[in-house]
Parts: C-alpha cells; structure tokens; sequence
C-alpha cells in the first residue's frame, strides 16, 4: 500500500498532491450539476407544468462535504418537492418522479458539457437515479445520485437547531433504519463542512486507507460505509486533539485505533437531536442498546452507520492492527507515532454512555440517573448508572481511566503482544534521557557528598527493566561509608537528605535538554523524592534517593549474600521492610535477568494494576490501599516460573494466570530462597514465623522481612474476575484460554505443620463437583447398559469405573479416569483387539445419545478424535471451569466374571493372562475393578498421603520435561534401587504356572512393583527413577520435610524389599 511507505513527516505531501481532486475536475463538475439544478428548478417552476415544484435543491455526498478524493467520488443532488407532504409521501410517488427526472436528465444532457461523459450504471437505490459524470480523460468521475424528497426542514437557518417535532414526527413514520437520510442532507453537509482544512485532510487519509483496503480483496459490501469512517475521524478529532494543526500521522493512528476496539465503540452527537423530547430521547436510548460498533449518523438518528449487527469491522480491525510498524506510523527517531489519548474511550463491558453491555435479554439499563462516572460492573453487582446527556454538540462516549490508551478487555489475544510494544513499552528516547540524568546526578552526588559514598545501585522499575510508559520509578541508593550497621541509617538520615536537596537545587539548571527536575511534596521520610519530566512530550519519572548502609558489599553478581549479612538485619530490631533499600541490587538482578517476554507480560499486568488503583483513588470515602505494584510483578514472575518457565510463551495464558492468582490471594504463599534459605537456624525460625502469618504472604526476594503482598487484593481479585470472562482470554474459536497450571503454594515452602490444610486446600477436590461427577457416571454407564448393541447379538455385561476417581485419589484440577466396557463378544483375552473400530464406533454414538437425551449437573463432551481405537469424554464443573475429569473408554474382556468384593479370582485366570500376554499389562483393563478395590478400601487419611505424593511426583514431571519418561504415579520410594514390591492379595504361589511367573519377574533388575491385580505389570520397569530420587534427596530438606526446631522428620521404618 502505498500510504503504509510514506513517511509520517511526508503525509501533509501526500494528500495534497495524491488524494486532493483535481481543481479542473472539481469546477468542471460543480458547473455541470449548478446547471442540471437549475434545469430542474425551471421544470419545476414553470406555471401550468405537471412536475411537482421544486422547493429547493441541496447538494450532499462527500463533494457537498468537502471529503471528495482524486479519482472517484460521490454527490448527492436531494430535490424538495412541494407534492411531498409527509415522509410516507416520498414512497407512493417516488417511482413516478425518478422516471420523469430520468428524461429530464437525457434531455437536458443533448447539450453536453465539454470535458465531461455522462452514463446510466445499473440502478442499485431505489430512492435515487444514480449517474456517473467522467472525466474525458477517465482519470475522475463523479457518482451523482438525484434524490426526490420531503423538505422537513424548510427554510431553517444554517447552524440552528431542528425542532424536536421534526425528529419525533420522523419516529412515528414507521421507518427504517436511515430511510428517510435525505432529508436531512443539508444538516449532514454542514456538520462536517465546517471543520477545519486538515482535519479534512485526515479524512482524505482515512478513506483513501479504506479504498485500498477494499482493494485488497474485500468486498465493500461487507465493509461499513464510507462515511462511518468519516464520523469516526471526526469523533477522533474532536477527543483527542481539537486543534486545527496536527500530525496526520498521529491523527490515521488514532482513528485505526478505534477501528481495533469497534466492538466497544458508540459514538452520537446531539447537535441537531438530544433527549430534551421524551419520544426521542427513548428511542435514542433503545439505539444506544443496538450491537457495538454504534455510530449515529448526526442529521439522522435512526440511522446507525456502525451496525456491528450487519458490517464486517473485524475485517478492517484486522487490516488496522497489522499496519503500525510502517514508515508511515513512525517518527523521526524510528519510535512509533502515538495516537491521541481519546479521554472517552469505553471501559470493560461498558458502552459509549455508561450503559452495561446488554449481557442477557434481562437486563435493563437504569434510566434518569445523574450519575457521571461510568463505572465496570463486577461479577454479582448491579448495573452502572446512565449519565445525563453531555452538552450539545459533544460527541457522547462513556469517561474512562485517564491516560487508558486501548479498552484492554477487548484486545484480542493475538494482539497483546502488539499492545504492549504500542501502548505499554516505554520511549527508547525519554529512557535514554532519564538514564543521562541519573548518571549525572549519581556522578555529582560522588563527587560532593559530605559523606564519603563507597558505590551506589538503581533500583525501581527502571532498574528492573519493568518500568511503564506513562510514568515510572527510579530508586537511587547510595551507600554511604559513615553507616557502619542498620541501626545508623535513622539517626542522620534528615541532615543527609537536606544535603543532598541543596545540592540538586544548586546544579541542576539545564543538565539534561529537555528534563527538568521538580520536588513534590516529600511522604517517605527514608528517601529525598523528585521527578525528571520530559516537556515534550509529556513524561516523568519519580525518583527516591536513599541513602543506605552497604550490608552486602560488592557482590558479584549471582553470588549469594553470606547468611551473616541476614542475621545481622534479623538481630536489628528493625521493622518489616525497613531496611530494603540496603538490598536494592539483589532486588533488581532477581526481575533484571528474567527474559524479554517475562517482562513485557509484567507490563501487562502491572498497566492493568494502574487502571484499577486509578478506579480505588477515585472511590470516597478513601478505601484501602492496594497492595504495591512490585507484589505483582513478583506474583507474575512466580506464576512464569511455575506455569512455563520458557522464554517463549502465549501472552493471555500467562495474564489469566496471574488473574487467577490474584483471585486466590487468601491462599497466596510466594517466596524464594535465591538470596537466603532455611539452613541458618535463625532464618529458618524467622521464615517459620513469616509462614504463620496470614495470607497472602509475598516475601521479597532480597528481603525476608518485607511482606510484599500487604495490602487490600479485594478490589484487584474482583476486577480480576471481571476481566477474566473478558475478549482478551478468548481463543479463535471462541473458548477460554486455559492459565497455567500453578498453585498460589509450593508443597516445598509448605512447614511440615501444614502439609494436612495444604492437602485439604489445594489437593482435594471439591466434594460437590466430586458428587455431581458420580451421579452423571452412573447415568452413563446405565445409559451405555441398557442402549448398546441393541440389535447385536454383542451385549454389554457390565461398566466398570477405573482410574484415580474411582479409587478416591483423584486431584483438585483436571484429573483421568477410566470407563471400561465389559463386552460378551470376547471370550478371551486375545479377542479385546477384534472388532476394535466397530465397537468404539457404537459405544461412541451412545454416549452422544447420551450427551443429547439426559440431563446432566457438569458439562459432558465427547472428544472429536477420529482415531478409531480411542474414545474419550470430560465432565467439567458448570461452575468451576479448572475442575474437569477425563475419561477413557475401554472395552475389555470380562476375565474375572461376577466377582464378589474382597474375595480372590481362580487362579485360571491368571494362569490365562500369563499364556495370552505379549507385552507387559497388556490386559491390565480386565482387572480394574481389582485395581480400583486395592486402593479404595485404604484409610482416608493415606489416601490424603497419596494425594500428596502424587502432587509432588506432577511437579517432579514438570522439571524432567525432556530428560526420559518417570515411573508411573503407582508406586514411590527413595531407595529405587532396592525395590522389590508385589502383593498376593489376588494372585499368589499356589498354582504352579503363576507361581513360575512370579519368580521370573522377581528376578528381573530393580526397581520392581508388581500391580496387584496384575503380575504381568511391572510399574518400575525402564523409568528415570534416578531423576526422582534426585528430587526427593531435595524435598527431604525442604521446610516440608523438617520440624519447627529444624529436625528433619524421621520416615517410617520401611524396608525397600521385603
């Protein structure tokens, strides 16, 4: 395209010498249409003729308005009739008159107009006679469209305001949408004839965009009107900017930007309508409830130019979003051009005036309140209030969040990544400056300080690497020589900042081009704040100096600070958090490292922290305060680390992690052992009693005493819910994209104490989920009883349920079981493999019968896997959408017939596995039920225990990803190698053919777990158990594993072999 390789300096050139119409065109038809209008009056106004008079004529279309482009063009020649006494006149006669205007027009065009063709195309309006008036050179043309209609409006004035009856009179005319348009042509052609020459031109740009778009391959038809574009600009123009000389560049940027968010946009003007009449203001409301994008057109109110019921904007959102790194979008400097800061753009289900987006057919919207905050509804709260109508002639949008560049719920998915390089990545620029300032500042402070500075460390955002565009901070600490200990800090602390005030004050004068330094009022008495602002445009950085005492020295860098530098800070006295400025370098290598992406997803999270603490301050009386945006970054960096931990990853995935993190922030437990561990006894007593206190718990990493995470979630986890059902989490296909898989604890940083309520919260499923699971297996496996194969000697004998639900050690989450099919067509174990497509093919279409007859409390969907030999179905929560079992369906062979709970197969059936298997537990379906007895009968407390081992062995899995398969989750001790593990609650020695069996796989290398109700399933064989062991040497160190006086914990006396 070629407006996307033109410079954004170049764009003023551009339209004036590419989109502006040719002068000698623009006359030359202006002339022609001035005389075929007067012919028309002539006609009209003859006495004695039978046409109708013509009361007057108004030329419309975008050469009326003054945003005709080179090339082709549109006019609108609309003829009042005095024969037109109402707007359902206009139907009756409206054949009837276009046919004698038709002659009129090949009469009056015998005497042509020299450099100009005239030619009838296919009449498309049946309101309109429809030419095209062409150049003879063929390089413009204009597309004249003759309206007949009724004069509504008389000889009102320009610029005043229509009467009320005009528009309600309109209403009860029974029209369509826009119908009725021309009649109001001449308040259209003023609305957007008088703004300025170069906002005009932006509107040049703007259609000239859209034509190419079109030319791109997409049908106008499907495409909104031409003209919505227009009134988009002029929305633009007039939130954003205003002022009749700007960056067209700025100006297509922000316009593209709300063709991205269409489905939000709402957008009217009451300058010729308003709510004053009852009628119209009802009816305008009823408009403002149609499907976003809404954009009324401002001469007509039934006329939705934006119709997101009808238009395709998602095909010009989608060209608008890949084009923002072309030249045509950059500065000189190479940064992206920044659009407009629109104050009016809408919020998270919020519409154009504060009205909810219509969520279900129920839900009204409150009408007369006086209310003008528009404001996020949450999950279980009642609808925001309407505003009053705003003045007239403004532009009517719901306010929003200052500095809120894009309505972040409704960005798609693929496009986050997108908005955080436009919108959230701060300036190279304004960075480049601020470091300039800082390293002068750093330079002078060494040079003069009174106190002798032995080195000194930028922390803060800045520091990190985490800092936002609009606004961040910088911490600057200077460690100083005259603190020899903590407890120095306090006592010169006061002198030492008027110090080094007076000396910011005396030099600073013009340091940096374009910075100047300003001192707000001063609230941390630790620290001498200021702020470096940029005047152009306009940015700012907070700054806090903090002088320290240097507790850890020079430290190289990923080295671990020696444990007497934290006993020495515990044996202080100090408050939580008090000395954390001492620590601000370990604090910035711990963010600093993490990689690009794990930043730019702590932007994210951190810009959506901005806008809901700008909601907190706004709220009276004062509400409690957030927690501080550092707690999130370190929340996100968690969630990275135990969810993904790659370099590359699905931004939304990440976000609703953090989300849902947020949500559980009465369980959150956060901490790492990078800086300090439990091995001192000191820190270990002191983390213990960090443990005990009350959630959410989020240590610094630098600093075990500061709790980060103190502070009020409540509001956070509510909007976090809100955001969470929002655009910004939908897949392509229309589903939730999934979080992480991450607990907001660590079974490793859990005390021994609490292993019992880390099981019940985290491990457990949910006793009513759990319920509604059972009652709906029943039903299917009754369903699959009674209807498969039905008109097949095949019959179904019985319906086992296997697997970890079965046995009642199934995890919270998403968990597997089995559903294994006992079928009278196999006779033996050899025959389960026959028939295989057949049978899985019926018991399929069952099961989908099943899904379509019966009611069910949880979600039933049977996969859509075309492999013949698997069938698959998940019952998933209603309500809690992380709580789902998988299961798989089986058929099987019914080796063990009707056996009663407890009591031992004949030894024939094993005698007839060990001649019928080939690879080991190639049968092992046929003894579910023995599986399933085996465990379900334990204690509920070691099932507790074999919860917990399971989760361990999950998160052993995860840090083994690529290094070999694990053992399976059966059977796990430590001393592998020693192993030898089997019961003969089913099977024993008796029988001289198993008997030989079992000997023969006792015999085989170690580790060896024999499944007890199948000894041809060794559950030890060929596995990594080498990379378990690993792990639990680690665990059994681990505050898991160790006493309150730290003592680890003795096991059981258990032998490894018996």
């Amino acid at each position: 395209m070629d407006l996307y390789r033109t410079p954004a300096s170049a764009l003023d050139r551009f339209v004036a010498t590419r989109l502006q119409p040719r002068k000698e065109f623009t006359e030359t038809a202006r002339r022609a249409l001035g005389a075929l209008a007067a012919a028309l009056r002539e006609r009209g106004g003859r006495p004695g003729a039978l046409a109708p008079r013509v009361l007057k004529i108004v030329k419309g279309g975008s050469s009326g308005r003054g945003t005709a482009l080179k090339g082709g063009c549109d006019s609108e020649l609309v003829i009042f009739l005095d024969c037109f006494k109402s707007y359902m006149d206009q139907r009756a006669r409206r054949a009837e008159i276009l046919s004698k205007m038709r002659a009129l027009l090949e009469s009056w065009w015998q005497n042509p107009v020299p450099g100009l063709s005239l030619k009838f195309p296919q009449q498309s309006v049946p309101g309109a006679l429809q030419f095209r008036l062409t150049s003879i050179d063929l390089e413009d043309w204009t597309d004249v469209s003759l309206v007949p209609a009724f004069d509504v409006l008389g000889q009102a004035g320009s610029r005043v305001k229509p009467k009320p009856q005009v528009y309600s009179t309109l209403l009860n005319s029974g029209c369509q949408g826009g119908e009725h348009a021309a009649c109001f042509t001449e308040l259209r052609r003023d609305f957007v004839n008088i703004r300025p020459a170069k906002l005009k031109n932006l509107i040049l740009l703007v259609k000239h965009w859209y034509h190419q778009v079109c030319l791109q391959g997409l049908w106008e038809e499907t495409l909104p009107p031409v003209y919505a574009l227009e009134l988009l600009t002029i929305f633009a123009w007039e939130q954003g900017c205003k002022k009749d000389a700007f960056s067209l560049a700025e100006g297509l940027r922000t316009v593209l930007d709300l063709i991205q968010q269409h489905q939000h946009l709402c957008v009217f003007w009451t300058v010729n309508y308003g709510f004053e009449d009852p009628a119209v203001g009802q009816f305008l409301q009823r408009q403002l409830e149609r499907p976003r994008p809404v954009i009324l057109d401002p001469a007509d109110p039934t006329w939705d130019l934006g119709n997101g019921a009808a238009w395709h904007w998602d095909l010009l959102a989608q060209e608008a979003a890949s084009c923002c790194d072309h030249p045509c979008f950059l500065n000189g400097m190479g940064d992206p051009v920044q659009p407009w800061q629109v104050p009016g753009l809408p919020r998270a289900r919020c519409s154009g005036l504060g009205h909810p987006i219509q969520l279900n057919p129920n839900q009204k919207t409150p009408e007369n309140s006086k209310s003008l905050d528009a404001v996020s509804p949450r999950a279980g709260s009642k609808a925001p209030s309407c505003p009053a109508p705003g003045p007239a002639g403004a532009a009517s949008v719901a306010p929003s969040v200052p500095g809120m560049a894009l309505d972040l719920s409704q960005i798609p998915t693929k496009e986050l990544d997108r908005f955080i390089q436009d919108h959230l990545k701060p300036s190279p620029r304004f960075q480049e400056q601020v470091k300039k300032a800082i390293d002068i500042i750093l330079r002078r402070l060494r040079e003069n300080c009174v106190h002798k500075v032995s080195r000194v460390s930028k922390g803060g955002s800045f520091g990190r690497g985490t800092d936002l565009r609009d606004g961040c901070d910088v911490e600057l600490v200077i460690f100083l020589n005259c603190f020899t200990d903590y407890k120095d800090q306090g006592p010169r602390r006061a002198e030492i900042l008027d110090e080094m005030r007076a000396q910011l004050e005396s030099w600073w004068q013009g340091q940096v081009p374009g910075l100047s330094l300003q001192f707000p009022q001063q609230n941390v008495p630790e620290a001498l704040q200021f702020q470096l602002v940029s005047t152009a445009p306009k940015r700012w950085t907070d700054v806090s100096l903090l002088p320290a005492f240097d507790a850890l020295g020079q430290l190289s860098s990923g080295t671990k600070p020696n444990p007497q530098v934290y006993s020495r800070l515990l044996s202080s006295g100090c408050q939580e958090g008090e000395h954390k400025a001492c620590f601000a370098e370990l604090r910035r290598n711990f963010v600093n490292i993490r990689p690009a992406k794990l930043k730019n997803l702590i932007l994210l999270v951190k810009h959506w922290y901005r806008q809901v603490a700008a909601q907190n301050k706004r709220k009276r009386p004062a509400p409690a305060s957030l927690p501080p945006a550092y707690a999130l970054e370190l929340l996100t960096i968690f969630a990275w680390e135990q969810g993904c931990g790659k370099d590359c990853f699905d931004m939304a995935q990440g976000f609703r992690t953090v989300l849902g993190l947020v949500q559980q922030h009465q369980q959150l437990c956060v901490y790492w052992t990078v800086n300090y561990s439990t091995e001192d006894p000191a820190m270990r007593m002191h983390l213990l009693g960090q443990l005990r206190k009350p959630r959410p718990l989020v240590l610094d990493p630098a600093d075990p005493t500061w709790n980060v995470g103190q502070g009020s979630w409540e509001l956070l986890a509510q909007e976090a819910a809100v955001l969470g059902m929002q655009a910004c989490f939908l897949s392509r296909d229309g589903t939730s994209m999934p979080p992480w898989d991450v607990m907001p604890a660590l079974l490793y940083q859990t005390p021994a104490g609490d292993l019992d309520k880390f099981i019940s919260e985290f491990l457990q499923p949910n006793r009513q989920f759990l319920a509604q699971v059972n009652k709906a297996v029943d039903t299917i496996c009754s369903f699959l009883k009674e209807n498969c194969f039905r008109n097949s000697p095949i019959k179904v004998i019985k319906v086992v349920k296997g697997g970890s639900s079965a046995k009642g050690t199934a995890l919270r989450g998403r968990s597997d079981a089995d559903l294994v099919v006992f079928l009278s067509c196999f006779s033996q174990f050899t025959e389960q493999g026959n028939k295989r497509a057949e049978i899985i093919s019926e018991i399929r279409a069952q099961l989908e019968a099943c899904q379509r007859e019966q009611q069910f409390e949880v979600k039933f969907e049977v996969s859509k896997w075309e492999n013949p030999r698997v069938l698959s179905f998940s019952l998933t929560s209603q309500t809690m959408l992380d709580q789902s079992v998988d299961f798989d369906v089986l058929p099987a062979f019914d080796a063990l017939g009707q056996l009663v709970s407890g009591s031992r197969p004949s030894s024939q059936v094993y005698v007839n596995l060990i001649h019928s298997y080939s690879n080991a537990g190639e049968y092992s379906t046929c003894f579910t039920e023995l599986q399933r007895d085996f465990i379900i009968s334990r204690p509920t407390k070691l099932k507790s225990l074999i919860r917990l081992v399971k989760h361990w062995y999950q998160q052993c899995h995860k840090i083994s990803e690529g290094r070999g398969s694990l053992p399976p989750k059966h059977g796990l001790v430590t001393q592998y190698r020693q192993l030898c593990i089997y019961w003969t609650i089913n099977y024993n020695t008796k029988d001289k053919t198993v008997g030989d069996f079992l000997k023969q796989q006792l015999q085989k290398p170690r580790p060896i777990i024999l499944d007890p109700a199948d000894p041809t399933g060794n559950l030890g064989h060929s596995a990594r158990w080498d990379l378990l062991a690993k792990e639990a040497a680690a665990c059994m160190s681990a505050l898991c594993c160790v006493g309150r006086n730290g003592i680890p914990i003795q096991p059981w006396p258990v032998k490894a072999a018996v």
